[in-house]
C-alpha cells in the first residue's frame, strides 16, 4: 500500500488522463518547448495521480506527463494521492489549472459548471471551494450561453474574455454576426459596446403636433414664422419665412450669419 501523498518514480505508460480533466486544448508548440526543457533538466514539479488497481489516475499535470511523453521519458516524478476522494481529487485538478491559467476561458466555465452541477453549489460556494470570487464565477459561467461557434472562437484566441462577456448577452442569433464583426474590424471592448449602444438606442420619431410645436417654439426664438415639413427616414425641410431684405438681413443675423 502506498503511503499518502508519497512522491515515487512512476512509468510514464502506467499513467492515463483523469476521467474529469477540465482541459482539454493543448498548444503544441508550448508543448514542444515543455518538452525540450525536460529533455535538458527533467520534471521539476511532480505531477499528482492516484492509484486505481490498473495503474495510475492523472490528477493535475497533464501537460507535464504529456512533455515528458515527448521528451522520451520512460518515468515521472508523481505525488501519490490516495487518500482524496473523488470530489477532492476534482477540485485539485481544477485548482491547479486555475491556478496556473492554463485553462481556455471555456474550459473553465464548463469546468466550474461541472464542478458546481455535480455537488449542488452556488456561484459563491463554487468561488470559495477554488480560491476566486463569486463575479470570476458568474462572469465564466455566462460564457456557457454563447453559441458553440462563438466559443470556439474564444478558445482559439480571436476573441477575448472581455468581448466574450458582452457576446453572452446577446440573443444566440445576433451572437456569430457580431463576433465577425469584431474580428473583421479589430474592435476593442469598448470600441464594440459603443456600438452596440448606438444600434440599441431608439430612434427619435416625431408626431404631427412635436412638429408643430418645434415650429412654434423656433418661431418665438427668431422672431420670423417657420415651418417643418418632414419626410421619409427622418429627413425633412426646414422653411422661414421674411416678406422683405430687411427681414431676411434681420433674419440672417439672428442666425449668426453675417455678409462680409
Amino acid at each position: 500500500m502506498v503511503k499518502r501523498q508519497e512522491v515515487l518514480q512512476v512509468p510514464v505508460d502506467l499513467i492515463r488522463p483523469g476521467r474529469t480533466q477540465a482541459r482539454r486544448r493543448f498548444d503544441p508548440a508550448a508543448l514542444a518547448e515543455l518538452a525540450e526543457s525536460i529533455r535538458e533538466s527533467g520534471v521539476v514539479q511532480p505531477v499528482v495521480v492516484r492509484s486505481d488497481g490498473r495503474g495510475y489516475e492523472l490528477l493535475a499535470g497533464e501537460r507535464r506527463w504529456r512533455a515528458a511523453q515527448q521528451a522520451g521519458l520512460h518515468e515521472i516524478p508523481a505525488l501519490v494521492r490516495d487518500d482524496l476522494s473523488d470530489t477532492e481529487a476534482y477540485i485539485l485538478g481544477l485548482i491547479e489549472n486555475l491556478q496556473r491559467e492554463s485553462l481556455s476561458p471555456i474550459e473553465t466555465a464548463e469546468g466550474l459548471r461541472r464542478l458546481g452541477d455535480t455537488f449542488t453549489l452556488r456561484h459563491e460556494d463554487i468561488g470559495t471551494r477554488i480560491g476566486k470570487s463569486r463575479t470570476y464565477v458568474t462572469n465564466h459561467l455566462r460564457l456557457l450561453a454563447l453559441a458553440p461557434t462563438v466559443q470556439t472562437q474564444v478558445d482559439e484566441g480571436g476573441l477575448s474574455l472581455g468581448h466574450a462577456k458582452v457576446l453572452a448577452g446577446l440573443p444566440v442569433d445576433k451572437q456569430q454576426a457580431w463576433a465577425q464583426i469584431i474580428l473583421r474590424e479589430r474592435l476593442s471592448v469598448r470600441a464594440f459596446e459603443q456600438r452596440l449602444a448606438m444600434k440599441r438606442a431608439p430612434k427619435k420619431n416625431r408626431s404631427g403636433d412635436d412638429w408643430e410645436k418645434l415650429a412654434q417654439k423656433l418661431s418665438e426664438h427668431l422672431g420670423y414664422p417657420a415651418d417643418f415639413k418632414p419626410g421619409a427616414k427622418g429627413a425633412g425641410e426646414l422653411r422661414l419665412r421674411f416678406h422683405s431684405l430687411d427681414e431676411l438681413d434681420g433674419l440672417l443675423e439672428r442666425m449668426g450669419y453675417r455678409e462680409n
